[in-house]
């Protein structure tokens, strides 16, 4: 949604795709189509067709004529579609300032890519084509650059760019097409262009066919993956093959011209002379499985068929035309169609065409094997539609129709609720304007000399009167339809539809003329269009001086007036929701609406072009405008209810000429200069809206009269045709009758013959089913034999298998008692390595402890006699100096400098102590953060182990399931072993009842030989039978031909006797005729020139005229009562005694037959049964005894895993290191270990905190030992070494040795090669005062 703002007292203008904000309009249905884009129709599914019309793409179902709208508002305007090969993806080229292709989803409805390309200059892509793995596109650009691109659409990224135009001598480009299995050759044709592409590292090169410059191309197709067909503008088809001319195929038809010859330059190269007529261009191929269409010329469509020929590879086979073209159109050329695409349905049933005159028609494909075409002549796929822009449009109240006149001088009816085509009249005359009459019955057209009025009858207009009115640009009917208002320049006349004679000419608006060539004179300001008041008591006119007036149509005389607009263009008049009625009248983007004469509102709309045309919705409250760029302008009416943002449809590509509210106020109609209709569908009104209550007063009882105007004369017409229809369908069924006649007899003639050839057929079925009895017994000893031999087989098959599996067991059973005994060792050796391990860490953490112990005690020691020695050395000090004082001052100055030296010395010991102790204090920091650092290693190893004892007791849980499912297993194998041994039983039982049934078998074959003895009696029997049986039903036919025979003769004899009464009574009417005629003869007896002349006139009358020719030429009736009795006397005989006992004793036969016939098939079924039931069980039985075989391996290889995993299997040898309990009591011991460590390092950490002094500072080292242990794991050992540090007075500083303390951590690591079982190895020291636990 895009928005647009205008400078001030300007409206902003939304534009949507299909619907108004809440649903209040959306597209219903669209006539047209625009013929010159490319490719401008295709097939997408079997029934659908796509095609650009208005603004839409339009989805058409060829079959039910229902539509689909996909808004192309950002392609407004289309150059050139195409489809991919699958028919998924839909290509849009649009041209403009910035030419683009879009990509579409066809079963989706919207656009997935938009493309477009820096390095073309054109304004337009001419074609388009898809690669056949519908990856890729081709687009070909226009003039003048002629650039071909190829866009990877789905990355929206340009693959390939060619300019054409740089290779001298090409003219314009018409097509593209993709090869339909190799994505990188492409074919690029047009005038003195034929160029084949093949893409090589991106770049696009020449192959194949170099002679393009000699034709004039304007089509082409790939008939196959090897030939190319190129149609061009002489007439003829170019056949190519794997890039190489192979052929030129010439269209012949009487009616097209001659093709032109080319001339031969100097080097005798045929150059083209120019152009070829365009009565023989090919402008559209398509291909089907057994040869393609070829359009040429004018409404032709030839159809080509392969040949078998190898020289030949298509010959011309039929010609179909679009439609039959007038006398006008052979000599103006006005009417012609030049189709422009063609295609074909994916099932290849269905064609449709386009042509440059916006039609689009469709054919059934014929097929190349019918001897006779069912239709020759393309249909209109929907209705004819106007072949150039709609002038003018108008709708009534009593009919759902809308009347439309274009410029291609047609008057069309469209029936807009069902969607259908009802009327097209064309005229001579260039149309105006024209105004559709309240009862949808008359219709006036505004032509070049005259305004005319017709009635509109069912099938044609007819002319009912004129008005001298040239070029009448606005005309209307009053609502009641009693009065017509016309527009003659700048006066409006009034003519009145029912005396059809001139009311009124109002004046008012100003005459401003010109003068023109030929002292001609023109009005400048003429009316531009007219309205009325709903009650038809006055019309509205305005001109384009900005005159609005209204005059009152009793008496002619202005009401009132308004000029203050600047001009006006359209008008639109209707009764507000108050009872008043008000207009609304503008020009361009302003618009005024005018209630009684007086202006009550003026508004401006800009955004979207300039209005041309607009309609009224009172009811709905609604205003619908066209502009001059296509757009669908809809706001609420009177202006106070519009808002300040009007609503923008996209509806046509050019300006709308008019728009159309229907009468039920249900739909929007628009047309436009491009040709299109468009009806637009308005939303229901709710009880809310503001004109529900006016809707339900004028709107529920509107009429509606479907019956149109039928004159006499067609009547009449219609009535001599229809007699004319019925006497021939008389003479038909006549005809008819004999021919089933003659039929019937021919019929009963060929009914014997195959009545003695299916005779002829069952006695050779019943020698093929002996035959088969024959076969089949064979066949039952051949497969007794081949049973005996398999279960013998078996049998043997069956003891060895059972032999291995015990072999399998019993190696199975001592592997298991191998594996149990070598898990036993293995969890005693881990037990046994766990307890020493365990004992051996204990012993040498006590050492360390003594050791420390006895540090720490010696440490002590050496401080208590160290103090003691420096209060000794102080005290003797201050003793020494007052005796030195006292004694001499000669050697103080010695003292002094000495002094002197040793404090200057000791303040540089100072020094080095500070920077020493700032050392110590940052390893001190440092060895705190790496104590903290493996706090939390320890508990990540606490955590550790808690996740490894969950992954143990996990173990365990499925050691005990394995377990267990070992055991199930041996009781499963236990349980199969006693069925297999039940079945062994079972087998020989079996071959006990084989024997028995056998022996049965065989006591039944010696009773079924008298059996089948008496079934071959019984057969012969039934066989007399069915002669017997034939015989009687030739019989019974000849009796019933002679009932149907003697049904004719009744029929004809008593036709024979109406006829004769009728004729009796004709003859006896006559008689009492000339009775009478000699009873007025006798009047003049006396008369003998009287006499003569009645005479002569009853000869005349009698005789010579041949009427009552019966009298003297009558037939024998007598004998023909004769022969009518004795047929009527012969009876139907009845039938004969002997058929029903017949029948009887076969059917009895037949049941003993079928009887015995079916207990042999079930005892012989049965025993196959149980013999194949016997060996499906052996079979079963093998099957769950290897099952269960691959589940023990399977089982045992799980098991191993297992033990490889926990440790206690060495996953190369497979040997078992230690008891799965073994490992877990060691795992115990060492979490015991950890979790006393722990609390030993925390009551350490507490007493150094509390045993620093103020000045002292300790500092740690980090000393790492490590030394192989016995069980070849590896002990680690970190020393903590903390140097103590002490100072005294600034005047005495003293350097205390650093007091070691050595904590050492233990840990132990148990590796192998899937998984390690680790003991934290860096733990905080550890207070030498507590003893182990």
């Amino acid at each position: 949604m895009t928005t647009n703002t205008n400078t001030t007292n300007t409206t902003t203008t939304t534009t949507t795709n299909n619907k108004m904000g809440g649903g209040v309009i959306e597209a219903e249905y669209l006539w047209g189509v625009r013929g010159e884009v490319g490719g401008c129709v295709v097939h997408v599914d079997q029934n659908t067709v796509v095609y650009p019309a208005g603004a839409f793409l339009v989805l058409h179902n060829t079959t039910s004529h229902h539509q689909q709208f996909v808004s192309i508002a950002e392609e407004a305007m289309p150059t050139a579609l195409a489809i991919s090969p699958k028919r998924q993806y839909l290509c849009v080229c649009r041209g403009g300032e910035s030419p683009a292709v879009s990509v579409w989803d066809v079963e989706g409805r919207k656009r997935l890519r938009f493309l477009s390309c820096g390095e073309m200059t054109s304004d337009h892509y001419v074609s388009a084509a898809f690669t056949p793995d519908e990856k890729m596109v081709a687009a070909q650009g226009g003039a003048p650059d002629w650039t071909l691109v190829l866009f990877l659409w789905e990355k929206g990224k340009v693959f390939s760019v060619l300019r054409l135009s740089d290779t001298p001598g090409l003219g314009p480009v018409a097509s593209l097409t993709c090869h339909p299995e190799d994505n990188a050759i492409l074919s690029v044709v047009g005038e003195r262009v034929l160029k084949l592409f093949r893409l090589n590292d991106k770049l696009l090169k020449t192959w194949g066919y170099q002679g393009g410059h000699n034709y004039n191309s304007e089509c082409q197709v790939w008939a196959d993956q090897h030939t190319l067909l190129v149609g061009t503008d002489n007439g003829s088809v170019l056949v190519l093959e794997e890039g190489e001319l192979r052929t030129e195929l010439q269209v012949s038809h009487p009616q097209l011209p001659p093709s032109e010859k080319r001339a031969s330059s100097a080097k005798g190269v045929a150059v083209p002379v120019g152009s070829g007529p365009c009565h023989r261009r090919v402008t559209a191929l398509v291909v089907f499985s057994g040869g393609f269409l070829c359009a040429c010329g004018p409404d032709k469509v030839f159809v080509f068929q392969k040949s078998d020929d190898i020289n030949e590879h298509y010959f011309q086979r039929y010609m179909l035309r679009v439609c039959e073209a007038s006398p006008a159109a052979l000599v103006s050329g006005r009417g012609e169609h030049n189709i422009t695409a063609l295609t074909l349905c994916p099932a290849e049933k269905t064609v449709v065409a386009a042509t440059h005159t916006n039609q689009l028609f469709s054919n059934p494909l014929p097929s190349l094997d019918a001897a006779k075409l069912p239709s020759l002549m393309f249909s209109p796929l929907h209705a004819r539609l106007h072949e150039g822009g709609v002038v003018d449009a108008d709708t009534c109240l009593w009919k759902p129709v809308v009347v439309t006149g274009g410029t291609d001088r047609t008057l069309r009816v469209w029936d807009y609720q069902n969607h259908t085509l009802l009327l097209t009249h064309p005229f001579r005359e260039d149309i105006f304007s024209l105004a559709l009459h309240p009862t949808g019955l008359h219709v006036a057209v505004g032509l070049t000399d005259t305004l005319r009025l017709h009635h509109m009858l069912f099938d044609t207009l007819r002319v009912l009167s004129e008005v001298r009115i040239r070029r009448c640009c606005a005309c209307c009917y009053s609502p009641g339809g009693s009065t017509l208002a016309a527009a003659d320049g700048h006066l409006v006349i009034l003519t009145s539809t029912i005396t059809l004679k001139k009311l009124h000419t109002l004046k008012g608006h100003t005459a401003k003329v010109s003068k023109r060539s030929h002292s001609r004179v023109t009005c400048t300001d003429k009316v531009s269009d007219l309205g009325w008041y709903p009650d038809g008591s006055a019309v509205i006119g305005c001109a384009e001086d900005g005159t609005v007036i209204g005059w009152d149509t009793c008496h002619g005389q202005s009401l009132w007036q308004v000029t203050s607009l600047e001009s006006c263009k359209y008008l639109a008049a209707g009764l507000s929701l108050d009872g008043n009625a008000t207009q609304l009248v503008g020009h361009e983007g302003a618009f005024t609406e005018i209630t009684g004469g007086q202006m009550v509102q003026e508004m401006n709309c800009r955004s979207g072009g300039e209005v041309v045309s607009a309609s009224l919705s009172p009811v709905k409250t609604l205003v619908a405008m066209g502009t001059s760029t296509g757009h669908l302008l809809l706001n609420k009416f009177p202006l106070h209810m519009a808002t300040s943002t009007f609503t923008t449809i996209p509806a046509h590509v050019g300006p709308i000429s008019k728009v159309v509210v229907t009468g039920e106020e249900g739909r929007v109609v628009t047309c436009g200069r491009d040709g299109a209709v468009v009806v637009w569908r308005l939303a229901e009104l709710n009880d809310k809206s503001p004109g529900f209550l006016a809707a339900r007063e004028r709107l529920q009882d509107l009429p509606s009269v479907p019956e149109m105007l039928v004159s006499r004369e067609d009547l009449e017409r219609t009535r001599d045709r229809m007699e004319e229809l019925e006497q021939n369908v008389s003479y038909q069924v006549r005809d008819k009758e004999v021919h089933l006649g003659l039929q019937q007899q021919e019929f009963l003639a060929s009914k014997d013959a195959l009545l003695a050839r299916h005779q002829a057929e069952v006695d050779k079925l019943h020698q093929i089913i002996q035959e088969g009895e024959r076969e089949r017994e064979r066949l039952e000893a051949s497969h007794r034999e081949a049973l005996e031999q398999v279960n013998y087989e078996h049998q043997g098959v069956l003891a060895d298998h059972q032999q291995e599996l015990r072999k399998k067991l019993l190696y199975e059973y001592s592997k298991q008692d191998k594996l149990e005994t070598k898990l036993k060792e293995m969890q005693l050796n881990l037990d046994r390595q766990v307890a020493e391990a365990e004992h051996r860490t204990r012993e040498e953490l006590q050492q360390r402890l003594d050791q420390q112990d006895k540090v720490v005690t010696q440490l002590t020691a050496d401080l208590e006699k160290t103090t003691t020695e420096l209060e000794r050395e102080r005290t003797e000090g201050a003793e020494v100096l007052r005796l030195v004082e006292a004694s001499t001052e000669a050697e103080l100055g010695q003292v002094r400098s000495s002094l002197h030296a040793q404090l200057v010395e000791e303040h540089d010991n100072v020094i080095k102590l500070r920077s020493e102790r700032a050392a110590l204090r940052k390893n001190f920091v440092s060895m705190q953060r790496e104590c903290e650092q493996k706090e939390g290693e320890v508990r990540g190893l606490v955590e550790e182990r808690g996740r490894l004892q969950a992954t143990v007791k996990g173990l365990e849980r499925e050691v005990e399931a394995l377990r267990r499912e070992v055991n199930h297993r041996d009781d499963i194998i236990r349980e199969r072993e006693g069925s297999i041994t039940i079945s062994r039983e079972q087998v020989a039982e079996l071959e006990k009842q084989k024997f028995l049934l056998q022996h049965q078998m065989d006591l039944l074959r010696e009773e079924l030989h008298p059996l089948q003895a008496a079934l071959d009696l019984r057969a012969q029997q039934v066989k007399q039978l069915e002669e017997e049986m034939g015989e009687t039903r030739l019989v019974v036919g000849a009796r019933e031909r002679q009932v149907k025979e003697l049904s004719q003769k009744v029929a004809t004899a008593g036709k024979t006797g109406r006829h004769l009464e009728q004729r009796h009574h004709t003859l006896a009417t006559a008689l009492t005729r000339v009775l009478a005629d000699l009873a007025t003869t006798t009047h003049v007896l006396h008369h003998p020139k009287k006499l003569k002349d009645a005479v002569k006139a009853l000869n005349d009358k009698y005789i010579r005229s041949g009427r009552h020719k019966e009298f003297w030429t009558r037939p024998d009736l007598d004998k023909l009562a004769q022969g009518a009795s004795s047929d009527l006397e012969v009876g139907v005989m009845g039938e004969d005694t002997a058929v029903p006992e017949l029948l009887r004793q076969r059917e009895m036969l037949e049941r003993s037959v079928a009887t015995l016939r079916a207990q042999a098939v079930k005892q012989a079924a049965a025993h196959k049964d149980r013999v194949t039931s016997l060996v499906k069980e052996n079979r079963e039985l093998v099957g769950r005894v290897r099952v269960l075989e691959e589940r023990v391996w399977q089982l045992e290889g799980q098991t191993r895993q297992l033990e490889s995993v926990a440790g206690l299997r060495d996953p190369y040898s497979g040997k078992r290191r230690a008891s799965r309990d073994h490992l877990v009591q060691q795992l115990a011991q060492q979490a015991d270990t950890i979790t006393r460590l722990t609390r030993q390092l925390r009551l350490a950490q507490t007493q150094q905190r509390g045993g620093e002094g103020d000045g002292g500072e300790m500092t740690t080292k980090e000393v790492k030992e490590e030394y192989p242990t016995e069980e070849g794991g590896l002990v680690k050992e970190e020393k903590l070494v903390m140097p103590l540090e002490m100072s005294q007075d600034n005047t005495t500083t003293t350097t205390i040795t650093a007091i070691t303390t050595t904590m050492t951590v233990t840990t132990t690591t148990l590796s192998s090669k899937h998984q390690h079982i680790t003991l934290p190895s860096r733990l905080p020291a550890l207070d030498p005062r507590i003893p182990p636990q």
